[in-house]
């Protein structure tokens, strides 16, 4: 069964979804992409007002995140927008709640006709797997091929 991972750092939701595919660590996850020379970088966010630049950015797109999933022999469609949650016809990843600066978040959709859930690697999300989709709003989807034996 998917096991939920935490995201460490501020921006690393795409790190701890890949960690929840593959069934292995965040930092073993954050390992893997500085291999992969996918970051850390610096990025600017909004806070208090005002800009501030943070040293670590793990700002990733989907095709990083497929590449990590490729090493990690995890198979992974292309990524395509949707603009519903019914538009995610099976596993994978879903980048959620867009934002002005064209950020987004990552989270791990598992598809079930009868009790979709998904999983999100906030911390601040206190439950194991949401299903107030309601509060989410899809706007990219990556198909990934999970194995019978991680389900």
């Amino acid at each position: 069964m998917l096991q939920r991972r935490l995201q460490h750092d501020r921006t690393g939701c795409g790190l701890a979804c890949v960690a929840m595919l593959a069934g292995i660590g965040y930092a073993q996850a954050r390992t893997l992409a500085r291999a992969l020379a996918i970051g850390p970088r610096l990025y600017r966010y909004r806070a208090g007002g005002g800009l501030r630049t943070a040293r670590e950015g793990w700002l990733t797109d989907a095709r990083q995140l497929r590449r990590m999933l490729a090493v990690l022999r995890i198979g992974s469609g292309g990524e395509r927008a949707v603009s519903a949650w019914r538009d995610c016809d099976g596993d994978g990843l879903v980048a959620i709640n867009a934002r002005a600066d064209g950020t987004w978040h990552w989270v791990v959709y598992l598809h079930d006709p009868v009790s979709p859930r998904v999983l999100d690697p906030n911390p601040r999300v206190r439950r194991g797997a949401r299903r107030d989709f309601g509060r989410m709003r899809p706007v990219r989807f990556v198909p990934v091929t999970l194995h019978e034996a991680s389900m």
